[in-house]
C-alpha cells in the first residue's frame, strides 16, 4: 500500500502529524473492530485496510526495511496477505470467527404494523403507532457504568488502552475494544440500564400513509430503530401496512369490488338502486332484464395513487336474490307466472336446452 492510499483510508491530509495518524487510526479501528462487528466480512476487510494504512504511515523507514502488509500476488496461496501478517490477523479475528450469538449482533432495525381502512386509503393519511425502542442510556451515556465510580485498569489490556500483536519482526497494535482504548474500567454497572448501555422506551410515532398504498407495503422511518450504546446511531423502523377487512367492499389493485343484491322482480322490471361507495352513496340504474353477475362500472370511485395515475373504479356486480319463505299468495303468483311464460321470456334457458338436445341426439 502506498502512502497516498493509506492517507485516504484514514481520512487524513498530506503530511499528518504522529498524533493525527494515531487519533484517526484509533477511531476507525474501534469502529470496525471485529469484537464490535462479529461475522461481518465487510467490516473485517475494512479493519485490515485500516491496520495496513496505519502500519504504512507510522514508520515509513521501518516499513521499507521490514515490510508492511502486502496483498498476496498469487491467488493459489492461502489467505490475502503475507503469511506473517495473516497470522497476526488470525489472532485478532479469532473470537469474531467463532459461532456468533445472534441475539448479540441482531440488527438495530425494528418492525411494526399499522392497520388502515379502505376509506383512509382514498387519500393521504397519517396513523399513530406505539413502538418500544432501545435507546442509549442517558445516565451513563452508553458506557454501562455509573458516573463518578472508582476507575481501575482495564483487565483486557492491563491499562495500556491497546493490545499488541507480534509475529517475527512484524508487530502492530490495535485499540482495546473492551475499554474503548482508554485503558480504564469500572466494575460498578449503571443502575439505570443494568450495565447494558441502553434502556427501553415506548414512543408514539406518526406514520404517513400515501393514498392507495398496497397491502403489505413497507414504509421505512429512518433513525427510529434501536440505538447503539456506543455510538448512539439508530437503525430504521419498517412499518408494514395492513388493510382492515371491510364489511362491504373488496379490493383488487386500485379497483373496489361490490356485490349488490337485487330482487328477482327488480332485475326483471328494472330498478334504481342506491349503492355505497368509499366516498358516499351513488344511484345505480338497473335496466329491466338484468342478469345475475352483470357488472356496472363507476369510473374513478376506486383508489387513486398520488398524481392521479392508475386511478381505480368501483365495480358493482349484481347478484339476483332468489326469494325464500314465500307466502301462499306469492307461491300462487309465481306459479301463474311460470305457467304463462314462453321460451322468449327465458332466452338463455332456451339456448341451453337447444344445446343439450343436440348433444343427446
Amino acid at each position: 500500500m502506498n502512502t497516498t492510499d493509506a492517507l485516504n483510508i484514514l481520512g487524513l491530509e498530506k503530511n499528518p502529524s504522529t498524533s493525527q495518524i494515531k487519533s484517526a487510526y484509533k477511531k476507525l479501528a474501534l469502529e470496525f473492530h471485529p469484537d464490535r462487528n462479529p461475522g461481518d466480512p465487510e467490516a473485517e476487510k475494512r479493519f485490515k485496510q485500516i491496520v495496513i494504512a496505519h502500519e504504512t504511515l507510522k514508520n515509513p523507514k521501518r516499513t521499507e526495511r521490514h515490510g508492511a502488509p502486502r496483498t498476496r500476488k498469487s491467488a493459489r496461496q492461502r489467505g490475502e496477505y503475507e503469511e506473517k501478517w495473516e497470522d497476526i490477523f488470525s489472532h485478532i479475528f479469532k473470537n469474531a470467527r467463532e459461532p456468533v450469538d445472534e441475539k448479540k449482533v441482531a440488527s438495530r432495525d425494528l418492525h411494526a404494523q399499522v392497520e388502515v381502512t379502505l376509506e383512509e386509503l382514498t387519500g393521504d393519511s397519517e396513523k399513530e403507532i406505539s413502538v418500544s425502542r432501545r435507546v442509549r442510556c442517558a445516565s451513563c451515556e452508553g458506557s454501562g457504568f455509573e458516573a463518578g465510580a472508582r476507575v481501575g485498569a482495564c483487565q483486557a489490556c492491563k491499562g495500556a488502552g491497546e493490545v499488541r500483536f507480534r509475529q517475527g519482526l512484524a508487530e502492530l497494535w490495535v485499540p482495546c475494544s473492551a475499554c474503548n482504548g482508554s485503558g480504564e474500567h469500572t466494575g460498578l454497572a449503571c443502575r439505570a440500564c443494568g450495565g447494558e448501555g441502553v434502556t427501553s422506551r415506548r414512543e408514539s410515532l406518526q406514520v404517513a400513509i400515501p393514498a392507495a398504498t398496497k397491502e403489505g407495503a413497507q414504509i421505512k422511518i429512518k433513525g427510529k430503530g434501536d440505538e447503539d450504546a456506543r455510538t448512539g446511531e439508530a437503525g430504521d423502523l419498517g412499518v408494514t401496512v395492513r388493510s382492515k377487512p371491510h364489511p362491504v367492499f373488496r379490493r383488487e389493485g386500485n379497483d373496489i369490488l361490490l356485490d349488490l343484491p337485487v330482487s328477482f322482480s327488480q332485475a326483471a322490471l328494472g330498478h334504481e338502486a342506491l349503492a355505497p361507495t368509499l366516498r358516499g352513496a351513488r344511484s345505480v340504474k338497473i335496466p329491466a332484464g338484468t342478469q345475475s353477475g352483470r357488472v356496472f362500472l363507476l369510473k374513478g370511485e376506486g383508489l387513486s395513487p398520488a398524481g392521479g395515475r392508475n386511478a381505480g373504479d368501483l365495480r358493482i356486480r349484481v347478484i339476483i336474490e332468489t326469494p325464500t319463505r314465500l307466502s301462499e299468495r306469492q307461491r300462487e303468483m309465481l306459479a301463474e307466472f311460470q305457467r304463462i311464460s314462453s321460451p322468449s321470456t327465458h332466452p338463455r334457458t332456451r339456448r341451453f336446452l337447444d344445446k343439450m338436445k343436440s348433444l343427446l341426439e
